[in-house]
């Protein structure tokens, strides 16, 4: 069945290029976008964790239509020229040169100004500036803080954009400008999802426990997002949600009936965002992968003794099994974005999870991989809306 979804996945990669265009198009546009899945989407219970990594320019680079422009030349200061400037500080980057009617000419940024801190960020060195700086936009406000003639300087500095530069030629008229569809993040993600628990909770309730809210379970979980070109980002989600419970057994009080129930499912997902404002923008999109229910029950007297294991198990009713029900996923979905802060946004997300199960019924777990056949038992559906509400950091 492992290999069966690895082979669905690798195909559903290639599938998703028909979502509007081909992923080689798309990958002449970015260096690297790798999707790393740390664990089987199918190994029950738990949750799937994945660990996602984007090349460090498939952020919103310098070209980017709306990057955040400054109009200076920038490097590390070093201890010779903090020594002319009479700066004993540690940190900061030194101002080499400022753009005619840049923004920040317009602001009076000047040579041999240090520039030490973004929104109380410190600005350790260059490198550092220029990975704060790509968290802005054209038109972001920052608080900036320097060192000029012996004196700290804070000044409220608006980003410009590298287009406003260009002047319209004769005759040419003005074009919209073009808004951006964000460059990506990730973050914890509530679930609500509304499945068929019917068949769950006959068990439980047989054995005396308390039953599943069949309106739906609220999933925890997380999840991110990188852009891959053309407004598309490629990412994963995982989520999942566990009860246990412990009861008496009815026909022997010496006995107690343990019992712990999950349910998760995660995936890779792939988004075309569409931005609406500058702030606000909405996306359609699906996730392919995996996921489903589990079931272990152990019914034990807490009495086990070393020297006589084998027989703990071979005569007394002390008893441990593992049930499950596996489906590959898919989850169209719709989300909406709306950005509070250059790095913070609130976003909401409704979906339709449908699980396809490769083999009828429920299975026991055995060891290792084997599975064993539950006669007569019901082909359970994986399917429902499910609802998203959240914050998410970065846009």
């Amino acid at each position: 069945m492992k290999h069966l979804l690895i082979s669905i996945l690798i195909l559903g990669f290639a599938v998703s290029g028909m979502f509007a265009q081909t992923i080689s198009e798309i990958s002449k546009e970015k260096k690297q976008i790798v999707v790393q899945m740390d664990g089987d989407i199918m190994e029950m219970p738990g949750m799937t964790k994945m660990v996602m990594k984007f090349d460090k320019e498939a952020g919103m680079g310098s070209d980017a239509f709306d990057a955040p422009y400054m109009g200076i030349f920038v490097e590390d200061i070093s201890f010779p020229k903090a020594q002319e400037l009479g700066y004993k500080g540690l940190i900061g980057v030194l101002i080499t040169g400022v753009v005619p009617e840049s923004p920040a000419w317009t602001y009076r940024l000047q040579e041999d100004d240090i520039l030490i801190k973004l929104d109380d960020k410190d600005v350790t060195n260059n490198a550092v500036f220029d990975k704060q700086r790509k968290l802005y936009r054209s038109g972001d406000t920052v608080a900036l803080e320097l060192f000029r003639s012996g004196e700290i300087v804070k000044v409220d500095f608006t980003f410009g954009s590298r287009q406003a530069k260009n002047a319209l030629k004769e005759g040419e008229k003005p074009t919209r400008k073009k808004l951006s569809a964000g460059y990506g993040g990730g973050s914890w993600l509530p679930l609500w999802i509304s499945t068929d628990l019917e068949d769950v909770n006959y068990l439980l309730g047989n054995m005396g426990f308390r039953k599943l809210n069949e309106d739906g379970l609220l999933l925890q979980g997380g999840g991110g997002k990188g852009p891959i070109g053309k407004g598309f980002f490629i990412g994963g989600a995982g989520y999942g949600y566990t009860k246990t419970g412990k009861v008496q057994d009815a026909t022997d009080e010496s006995y107690h009936i343990g019992m712990n129930y999950t349910n998760a499912f995660g995936g890779v997902t792939l988004d075309k965002r569409i931005p609406i404002t500058k702030n606000f923008i909405s996306s359609v999109g699906f996730m392919l992968g995996g996921g489903g229910h589990s079931l272990e029950i152990m019914k034990s007297n807490s009495d086990y003794d070393w020297d006589n294991w084998s027989s703990t198990f071979l005569n007394s009713q002390n008893t441990h099994t593992e049930i499950t029900r596996h489906y590959l996923l898919v989850q169209p979905k719709a989300e909406l974005m709306f950005r509070l802060l250059s790095w913070l946004a609130i976003r909401g997300e409704v979906a339709y999870v449908y699980g396809y199960a490769p083999s009828d019924g429920w299975k026991v777990k055995g060891t290792g991989n084997e599975t064993i056949d539950i006669k007569h038992s019901p082909n359970t559906e994986y399917q429902g809306l499910t609802f998203s509400v959240g914050p998410w950091f970065g846009f």
